[in-house]
């Protein structure tokens, strides 16, 4: 189900029951991993220095120029990017925004997975890079507000989380491997 907020209540929408219509979802995407880590390259290296090149964000990202020559194409021709006579590359109003979202996103699943989560910091540098560019807006608003409550030092949400990490019976991972959603709802 997809909640949709509004007027103080969660209104939802029906999953398809096809679930092979979901993963299409994937493809929705307006970028890749890869153009993803461009398109963000190029908002830091302006960021930083006042202007970015191709070869700044294969340095940057450690990939050959030729790589990073053939993903920032891309995103010219989705309109994320410009490029000018000099190769010096601009962002685009639709590329800045999209930038800020997935640094946005990146922020908060980190805090997510490495503060609330006490995942290790290197992992939960990985999970991040694996999924800021692939959570929906909604998502990361909700995770965000979340993490806000989680952190408000308010006493009883302190008490919650404290009884989360003494209690947590699901917290080994081996369990995954057995997990079925059958099994999920009779966690207790």
């Amino acid at each position: 189900m997809k909640g949709v907020r509004g007027e103080g209540a969660t209104k939802w929408r029906v999953v398809p029951p096809d679930i092979m219509e979901l993963w299409k979802e994937f493809e929705a995407n307006q970028l890749t991993h890869s153009a993803a880590h461009y398109l963000v390259a190029v908002h830091d290296l302006i960021g930083e220095q006042g202007y970015a090149r191709s070869s700044g964000v294969a340095k940057k990202l450690g990939i050959a120029r030729s790589s990073a020559s053939m993903g920032l194409h891309a995103l010219i021709e989705k309109g994320f990017l410009k490029e000018d006579a000099n190769k010096f590359l601009q962002i685009t109003a639709k590329g800045q925004k999209l930038a800020k979202e997935i640094i946005g996103k990146k922020i908060v699943l980190k805090r997510f997975f490495q503060d609330i989560l006490k995942v290790d910091p290197y992992q939960a540098e990985v999970d991040t890079c694996k999924i800021e560019h692939l959570v929906s807006s909604e998502t990361g608003a909700n995770l965000l507000a979340f993490i806000r409550f989680i952190s408000s030092n308010k006493p009883e949400v302190k008490k919650v989380l404290e009884m989360f990490w003494k209690n947590c019976t699901t917290c080994d991972t081996t369990s995954l491997k057995e997990l079925t959603p059958a099994k999920l709802h009779s966690i207790k």
